[in-house]
């Protein structure tokens, strides 16, 4: 997936050739921008080798997904895909090119920069040794604090994790304005994936503790299928028609008390034809992440409605549930990721709260390294 922001009145720079792997060094591999992560795993897995953390769409630019920070279904372990990259090329806006690691402050201003500092035209990204094949077990729970419960035990041996809460639709009720609306019941999904050679493991393996409401699955597959897991739904949004609607995506950090305590809010408010699924990605925060802001905390949590479409006349009510998330989270330590819709017209101290002690920062970087002001955005102005 490729796509271009428009800057009215400016100029969109195509990296579309930019799209080379490069050779494996160690522990590391150099790659262009433009290449997709798939494109990375085609190379890597070939020495059972695989990136910490892989963004749950393996058809993102690189680049892309390290200008916004990058979270999949290893952040538990590792944290974003910012926090595993080794070093940088980047295009000034002076039109030199530097290699930068972590040894300069352009480097952490890159990553999760939202391009705003310099173009990442290659990235050095750090790679661990993978096993050949990935064992999954599907897990349903109707106790939310159970499945809460489960989720920290199953962090402690599972090499992958994906949870989310599910509408078991029932049916329509009355409204106080007396329209039916679709309720359901929510279910709650916790998917627990280990890596292995030869022998796949049990769920007693990962621990004999669990106590979901079912076993729905397990499943064996090769890495690489584990890996593109997700392909099916963005072939399944393009073959219906989804992928040409409105993608009102929300996704925000918040601590794991904030979670506990506001999911029971949070989803019977939820409008049904806009959360399909609530996904819950549980992530372990770590300090080398550029400026992908992270809610005070060792453990956090994202949370992300990805509805796969909506058409014109849902749109509003999609919003209002992002404005109802966002006073919900943000007074709370919250922390938008943004990469999703952010709103409008938002007051002159978001960013300063977004930032917090990082706002300084970012404003000196800025001046720094593009006085001019060449690289900018309308949806995003300091």
């Amino acid at each position: 997936m490729r796509s271009i922001a428009n800057n009215r009145g400016g100029v969109s720079v195509q990296l579309e050739k930019l799209n080379g792997v490069g050779e494996h060094e160690g522990d590391s591999i150099w790659i262009e921008a433009n290449a997709t992560w798939a494109d990375l795993l085609t190379k890597s897995l070939q020495k059972s080798q695989s990136p910490y953390v892989i963004p749950y769409n393996c058809h993102l630019s690189v680049g892309g997904v390290l200008s916004a920070g990058g979270i999949g279904a290893s952040s538990f372990r590792f944290g974003s895909v910012t926090s595993h990259v080794k070093a940088l090329e980047v295009m000034t806006t002076d039109g030199k090119v530097d290699v930068v690691d972590s040894r300069s402050d352009l480097f952490r201003a890159c990553l999760s920069g939202q391009g705003r500092f310099a173009v990442i035209t290659k990235a050095c990204i750090n790679l661990r040794q993978c096993a050949k094949n990935v064992r999954t077990f599907f897990l349903v729970y109707l106790d939310k604090e159970r499945w809460l419960q489960d989720i920290q035990e199953a962090k402690k041996e599972a090499d992958y994790l994906e949870t989310f809460c599910s509408p078991a639709v029932q049916g329509a009720k009355l409204t106080d304005a007396g329209r039916r609306l679709p309720f359901a019941h929510w279910l709650y999904a916790l998917h627990i994936s280990k890596e292995f050679d030869n022998k796949a493991p049990t769920l007693d393996d990962i621990n004999p503790t669990l106590k979901p409401w079912k076993l729905l699955h397990t499943q064996d597959e090769a890495i690489e299928s584990y890996l593109h897991r997700h392909d099916s739904r963005f072939e399944a949004m393009k073959t219906t028609g989804q992928w040409d609607l409105l993608h009102p995506w929300y996704e925000c950090f918040i601590s794991q008390q904030l979670l506990n305590t506001s999911l029971d809010e949070i989803l019977p408010h939820l409008p049904l034809y806009y959360a399909t699924v609530l996904q819950v990605v549980p992530i372990v925060n770590q300090s080398e992440a550029g400026f992908l802001m992270f809610p005070k905390g060792k453990q956090i949590y994202a949370v992300m409605i990805l509805t796969p479409g909506v058409n014109c006349q849902l749109l509003p009510g999609c919003l209002q549930t992002i404005y109802f998330l966002d006073s919900l989270f943000l007074d709370q330590g919250g922390k938008r990721y943004l990469s999703g819709y952010l709103g409008e017209n938002l007051e002159p101290q978001y960013w300063e709260n977004h930032f917090g002690s990082s706002y300084d920062a970012w404003l000196n970087l800025k001046k720094k390294y593009d006085p001019r002001r060449i690289l900018q955005s309308s949806l995003h102005p300091l």
